[in-house]
Parts: structure tokens; C-alpha cells; sequence
């Protein structure tokens, strides 16, 4: 469970992040923003000794690795901590880079920015080009210091200078955006992102693709580097690929063809973009009520099921929308939708939909026996979450 986190950042650009910009130790994947860019060690043969005067400080932050990721051992946070710090004592200062990864990344009982701070700030000293990305990342988000962007953009300055690829990445964002005390400035921004992808981190051509897609509505170049980043490994670029072209540039025919690669890929977004467009949302040039059927059912089938797909499923049923209709599976698929969006995502905007279907049924007994109480209860529900939305 503490194993260490990484995360793909996908969407509009953001600036948090922590990676890795090579250095990993024994056996132990360096933390990283992208899991292309994920470098694993190579284990020793055989685990070191427990006993601290007999073994090396590189084998003392193996031990730390192996309580930390449970490799050979039960999971002991405290342990692994004890031994990462050990082996930074002893002169490994790299070690003290996984160490702040210990109070980083894991749950809100184990978390600690502060410490994270300070093990990162000795890391950073001993010339680790991660730990001086994440000093900037840390600084940027003020976890463990006050906010600063002025420090982040100095910070990533010398991680860029290190050889740490991603914080280019994270630099160029500031400069596309601006910050307090950073004016935006466009030019640089590219450059620094295309200088992150120069030095080796993929996971800009993302960041690319959305610059050109939401910001310049240059299609042609936006999925030239969504395709770049599909081509990577980030198969979510295709979904962005479909959705740029479904709701922007309006080209059905590329969105279908990227949108069923993204699904074919396992994206199960791109499940109800396909029953969306089949269903006729997009006009009726790719209007297919069979098609969209199997899609929203695939989305329903997905881990976990998508509420919006199953929500649409059931408009299927209750509109009589290319299957005979059939009030009792509408309320059927409606109420599941609704467990879904009450379950996992009980703040969504989209779940006062669902709870006014169901007020509907309730109300006029179609589908489920009539209950004005309960229609009435649903409805106070829908209201309170549009209200509080």
C-alpha cells in the first residue's frame, strides 16, 4: 500500500508532479510523471544483511527498498524510513530522495510535506536532479513550505540543468500560464516543453497536444503530438484525439476511428463518446442505436461501471430508442446509475439527472409501482444537490 505512486497528467495542463529523472536504487522503480519514463534497478542476487555494520549504505537503502515495496518482506514503513535514513547518514545521499518519497505519497496517516521537505532539500544538496524537481513541485503547490513560485521556477531551473527532463515540463507550464511573479510568456513556454521531450520526457507531447488543441484550435498540429503521445504508450491520448474531434473540430468520422481505438485499449471514457455519438447526439450522420446500445453496455461492464453510460442506457429503454421499450429495465438501469454516482462519485452535477428520472417513474408509476412519498423524496434530493452545485 505505500508503494510509490506515479501519475499521468493528462487533461488541461497542470504543474504538480514528482519523477524521476534516471537514478533509481537497487530493485526500486524511480518515482517518475509518466510510466514510460519508469526506470527500474537491477535487485541484488541476494537480499543484504539486517545488520547495519556489516553492509554498505547502497545496501542499506536496498533494505529500505525492501520494507518499502515489501519485496522479500512484509511492508514496514517505519523500517524502510529507518534505513533510507541510515544509508543517507552513511553518505548515500541519494537515499535521502526515497526517503521523502516515505512521507510524500503515502496515505494521510503516513504523510508528512514537512519531512518530505527536508529529506528532498538534503537530496537536492547531494546533486539528485529528482529531488531538486521535487523541491520545486513542493514549492509550487506549498506542501511542506510556504507557496513560492519564484523558489519552483529557481528549483526547476537547476533540475533542468541536472538533467531532469519532466521539470522542463513543469517550467514550460509556467510560462504558458503565468504565475505570481512569472509572466506568461508563450515562446518559452514551447520551447521549455519541447526541450522536456528533447531531453527524453515523453509525457509532454500531451501537454503539446493540449496547447494546440484548446489553446490555438490547430487541430492538425494538436494530433500530430496526441498521436506522438499515443505512440509513447499513453493511450489516453486517444481519447483526447476523439474528443478533440467530436466536440471541436467536428471531424465524426476521425472521432469514431480514434475514439474505438481508445476503447479498444481499454479506455472506457471512450465507451460512452461512442455510445454518445451512435446515440445521435452529434447529429444524425453517425446515428447507429445498435451500436450505441453495445457501447453503453460495455461502459455499464466496465471496472467500475460508468454512472453516465448507464444513465443513457436506460434512456434507451424508456424512450423505446432502437429496442422495444421497457419501462421496468429503465427504472432497472436508472436505479443502478444512481447507486453508481452515490457510491463513487456522490458530488457529480450529472446525478440530479438521474434522481429526476427516477422522481418521474415514481410519479407515474411507470416502470415501479406509484409512490408519490418517494417521488417527492427524490426530488427534494435533486434539488439540494443542484442547489449545493
Amino acid at each position: 500500500m505505500y508503494k510509490r505512486i506515479t501519475a499521468l497528467l493528462l487533461a488541461a495542463l497542470m504543474l504538480l508532479g514528482l519523477c524521476a529523472c534516471g537514478a533509481s536504487s537497487a530493485g526500486t522503480p524511480a518515482v517518475t510523471a509518466a510510466p514510460e519514463e519508469t526506470q527500474t534497478g537491477t535487485a541484488p542476487a541476494e537480499q543484504p544483511s539486517d545488520d547495519a555494520d556489516a553492509i554498505s549504505a547502497e545496501e542499506m537503502a536496498a533494505l529500505g527498498d525492501k520494507y518499502y515495496h515489501g519485496d522479500g518482506a512484509e511492508v514496514d514503513l517505519e523500517e524502510a524510513r529507518s534505513w533510507y535514513l541510515k544509508a543517507g547518514e552513511a553518505g548515500y545521499g541519494l537515499a535521502y530522495l526515497w526517503l521523502g518519497d516515505t512521507y510524500y505519497f503515502p496515505s494521510d496517516e503516513w504523510k508528512d510535506y514537512g519531512k518530505a521537505f527536508e529529506y528532498y532539500s538534503k537530496a537536492a544538496e547531494a546533486g539528485s536532479p529528482d529531488a531538486m524537481g521535487n523541491m520545486g513541485v513542493l514549492y509550487a503547490s506549498g506542501y511542506g513550505v510556504e507557496q513560492d513560485y519564484l523558489q519552483a521556477a529557481q528549483w526547476y531551473e537547476k533540475a533542468i540543468d541536472a538533467g531532469c527532463a519532466w521539470a522542463a515540463r513543469n517550467l514550460g507550464n509556467f510560462y504558458l500560464d503565468g504565475r505570481p511573479g512569472i509572466e506568461p510568456d508563450e515562446e518559452k513556454g514551447l520551447a521549455l516543453l519541447n526541450k522536456s521531450v528533447e531531453m527524453g520526457f515523453t509525457g509532454s507531447y500531451i501537454f503539446l497536444g493540449n496547447y494546440y488543441n484548446y489553446r490555438k484550435h490547430d487541430y492538425e498540429n494538436a494530433e500530430a503530438y496526441y498521436l506522438k503521445a499515443a505512440e509513447a504508450g499513453n493511450e489516453q491520448a486517444l481519447l483526447s484525439l476523439g474528443n478533440m474531434f467530436l466536440y471541436s473540430a467536428e471531424d465524426y468520422d476521425k472521432a469514431e476511428e480514434y475514439l474505438i481505438k481508445a476503447a479498444e485499449a481499454g479506455i472506457a471514457d471512450a465507451r460512452v463518446r461512442l455510445g454518445d455519438l451512435y446515440n445521435g447526439f452529434f447529429g444524425s450522420a453517425k446515428r447507429d442505436y445498435a451500436k450505441a446500445i453495445e457501447w453503453y453496455t460495455a461502459s455499464m461492464e466496465a471496472d467500475p461501471p460508468d454512472p453516465y453510460g448507464v444513465y443513457h442506457l436506460a434512456g434507451m429503454y424508456y424512450y423505446g430508442s432502437g429496442v422495444e421499450r421497457d419501462y421496468e429495465k429503465a427504472f432497472e438501469l436508472y436505479s443502478r446509475s444512481a447507486e453508481i454516482y452515490e457510491e463513487s462519485y456522490p458530488n457529480d452535477g450529472f446525478l440530479p439527472n438521474v434522481l429526476d428520472m427516477l422522481e418521474e417513474m415514481y410519479r407515474t408509476g411507470r416502470g415501479v409501482e406509484q409512490d408519490t412519498a418517494k417521488a417527492d423524496e427524490l426530488h427534494e434530493m435533486s434539488e439540494s444537490l443542484k442547489n449545493s452545485n
